[in-house]
């Protein structure tokens, strides 16, 4: 039976989305050693494609004193991992509605707050979904204050698929930080689904009529053995929107629909490998076009 107040194993499956959702945890590593992390995190991807799990490995990393790199082992992490930690609460939608009510809010947030941890470093809230449809004003303005103001042992990581869809009261008073993810609606007139880590880029003017479909279909024959579609990438895509995260996104689209989980690892694997090709070739100032190319016929090569 699914335990309504934690996650399930499906969505923090660290096969599957590990490889993919680690990047931000090193980023997060790093914030935190530099007490830089934010008091509320508003963590943007599409539910079930590893944003649980980004966000409860974070919390270990938060609350255990013994996690100090992503996917630590200790009794600390375990018991958060499995949800059973005093110091980690889950605040899950509830009901037909699918809301984060206000009694649970004042009750197992705003009520313990200030109270320190039982026997962790901080005291970490998760709050799953908070798109004004599941965490609606009223619930909302149930703990501004505290989200606004938490004391220094108290962390908030908030999920989102869209953060436009956030009550802006909420998001605000969050520090944002989005995963590469499925598609969803996210504006422009392109009449195509569009990541949401293009919309900025759509909104500013980038053109993706048809792009997607052929990176899907390029993806899709590379994985069945076909080479040609994927060489043709780069150009297809053109240079005026980011093509590592175009393509990274289709591949975690593919992932997520996939039902053979050793396809869809490879997805996830390719999405990774782009996301860390990207950040390279910016630092380093190399052609995207070659580095695009290379990232595929590695991961062709390993298919």
């Amino acid at each position: 039976m699914t335990d309504p107040t934690w996650f399930s194993d499906a969505v923090l499956d660290r096969a599957k989305w590990g490889a993919l959702v680690e990047p931000l945890l090193q980023r997060v590593a790093l914030a935190r050693d530099r007490g830089r992390f934010p008091h509320a995190l508003l963590l943007v991807g599409p539910r079930g494609l590893g944003r649980e799990l980004a966000a409860v490995e974070a919390a270990v990393m938060l609350a255990c004193d013994g996690a100090p790199d992503p996917w630590s082992v200790s009794p600390c992490a375990e018991r958060v991992r499995s949800g059973n930690h005093p110091d980690v609460v889950a605040m899950m939608p509830e009901g037909k509605k699918g809301i984060i009510k206000i009694d649970p809010i004042r009750e197992q947030v705003v009520a313990v707050v200030g109270s320190r941890p039982y026997e962790a470093l901080r005291r970490v809230w998760i709050f799953d979904a908070v798109e004004a449809e599941h965490l609606p004003g009223p619930s909302a303005n149930a703990f501004l204050k505290t989200l606004e103001e938490p004391p220094d042992h108290a962390q908030f990581i908030l999920l989102a698929a869209n953060p436009s869809a956030v009550l802006p009261t909420v998001r605000s008073r969050c520090q944002q930080l989005s995963l590469p993810g499925a598609a969803v609606m996210a504006g422009g007139d392109t009449g195509e689904e569009v990541p949401p880590e293009l919309a900025a880029s759509v909104l500013a003017g980038a053109r993706l009529d048809g792009v997607l479909g052929e990176v899907r279909s390029a993806l899709e024959a590379g994985i069945s053995g076909e080479l040609r579609h994927l060489l043709r990438l780069p150009y297809l895509i053109g240079d005026k929107i980011n093509p590592f995260e175009v393509v990274a996104a289709v591949a975690t689209e593919l992932a997520a629909e996939g039902a053979d989980a050793e396809r869809s690892e490879d997805f996830i694997r390719l999405a990774a490998d782009l996301l860390t090709t990207d950040r390279l070739s910016r630092a380093l100032n190399l052609s995207s076009d070659r580095q695009l190319v290379s990232c595929l016929l590695r991961w062709f090569q390993g298919t």
